[in-house]
């Protein structure tokens, strides 16, 4: 899965960000804003070059999965309470489609 940063992010980006602590207080506020303003400019490129698409749908996936997938993808970054409010969303939207495709 490729996320938003790993396509707006550089080596140099990071170079940058491992240098901030490194500065004296009154740069450090100037370095972060400069490379989050970079971030913000390679985000906006991003989105306005039609050939770079952030879907993570393969030729075997439908829409229908997409839900289940997008949960799967923000699970990892959950505590432990949340996993099990996204395990029971996740839950519901299996046995909802599985009972869309019984019923219809």
């Amino acid at each position: 899965m490729e996320s938003i940063d790993t396509l707006i992010q550089d080596r140099h980006l990071e170079m940058l960000k491992a240098a901030i602590p490194y500065l004296d207080t009154s740069r450090q506020k100037n370095m972060a804003m400069l490379v989050k303003f970079m971030e913000l400019q390679r985000t906006m490129a991003l989105f306005q070059n039609p050939g770079n698409n952030l879907r993570m749908c393969s030729e075997e996936e439908t829409e229908e999965d997409a839900p289940v997938q997008m949960l799967t993808a923000i699970r990892e970054y959950c505590t432990d309470k949340e996993k099990d409010m996204v395990d029971n969303m996740i839950n519901f939207v299996q046995m909802f489609s599985t009972y869309e495709t019984l019923f219809t």
